[in-house]
């Protein structure tokens, strides 16, 4: 073996050692508390101090991905042309992963730039209407039991119910809440949400599979590589307006990614490389923006959209005629 084969074998060893420890801590977590519902199983998953992805970070970048590179300049300029035509005076914080809504302080002006921050969210999982919750057993591993849904959830069940029509799917209470807290700080100006997801017509008809990923593979399966990948769901977008507007804000319009940029910098979204994340999605992204304190305006980056079906009914303010 010559020597960069064996530092590349030392390496890798490395790896499974630290994701095995990543593993086992995640199984630890769970053995303690006997059983944990499976969004606290996610939350371990991102955000245990010891284990987490969005902690601890992703080592398969290095090897054997380590040509791998993703560009995300297109998305940024498209993103810092929408914010130059949204803000007047104010500040722009951008949220990614939970805590960062901290950032936002009461009576916050300005811009909000929640960038794949709800799809890094945790989430519960749900199941012939029962809530999934998460065991360890020292010779199956990970087992799933149903529970009766309770609390929080009970209540976004009520809502969804009317709209399911498949027997499994994702169910984001944190979501909600988060968009709550976010919108009631907020004083004046605009959410702008870029995220994989689906309005309530569409998330609960569609059998949407899990995204399990890192920076150099994915799956859709949760339990094969505990430690290793991040685990996401499609954003319910008609949750996020609707928890927006319970915090004082409205709809200033929804449209797709491809649009968004087209409507910003004039390119199209096949010309940024995909990452494992895009890849393990079940959707593409989509585009909403929320305002308070505002009269509504026509924005650039939504000036334009898909002229048909549910987009019609979040973009009510445009006049479709005038395209």
């Amino acid at each position: 073996m010559s020597p960069e084969a064996a530092d590349q074998f030392n390496i890798m060893e490395e790896f499974k050692e630290e994701f095995e420890r990543r593993r086992e801590i995640i199984a630890e977590f769970v053995r303690e508390r006997g059983r944990v519902s499976f969004r606290d199983f996610v939350w371990a998953n991102l955000y245990h101090p010891e284990a987490g992805y969005y902690v601890k970070g992703d080592l398969e970048l290095i090897a054997p991905y380590d040509d791998f590179r993703i560009d995300r300049s297109l998305r940024q300029a498209a993103i810092e042309c929408a914010v130059r035509d949204m803000l007047d005076d104010g500040e722009v914080v951008e949220l990614k992963y939970l805590g960062d809504e901290e950032k936002v302080e009461e009576g916050f002006r300005g811009v909000i730039v929640a960038n794949e921050y709800f799809t890094s969210l945790p989430f519960h999982l749900v199941r012939n209407w029962k809530d999934v919750y998460v065991e360890y057993d020292d010779d199956s591993g990970f087992v799933e039991v149903l529970e009766e849904p309770e609390g929080e959830l009970e209540e976004f069940l009520s809502y969804a119910r009317p709209h399911v029509r498949v027997k499994s799917f994702a169910v984001s209470v944190d979501a909600v809440e988060k968009t709550e807290e976010i919108a009631s700080k907020l004083e004046e100006g605009y959410l702008l949400v870029i995220d994989y997801g689906l309005p309530v017509e569409e998330y609960y008809c569609r059998k949407l599979r899990l995204a399990c990923f890192s920076k150099g593979s994915f799956s859709h399966d949760p339990y094969t590589s505990v430690g290793r990948r991040a685990i996401s769901a499609p954003v319910d977008f008609t949750s996020i307006i609707e928890a927006a507007e319970r915090g004082g804000m409205e709809i200033a319009g929804f449209t797709s990614y491809r649009y968004f940029l087209l409507n910003t910098v004039g390119k199209d979204e096949k010309e940024e490389p995909s990452d494992f994340k895009s890849i393990a999605m079940p959707v593409t992204p989509k585009v909403l923006v929320m305002q308070k304190g505002l009269e509504w305006r026509k924005l650039k980056c939504l000036q334009n959209f898909p002229a048909f079906g549910y987009w019609l009914k979040y973009n009510r303010n445009v006049d479709v005629q005038a395209f």
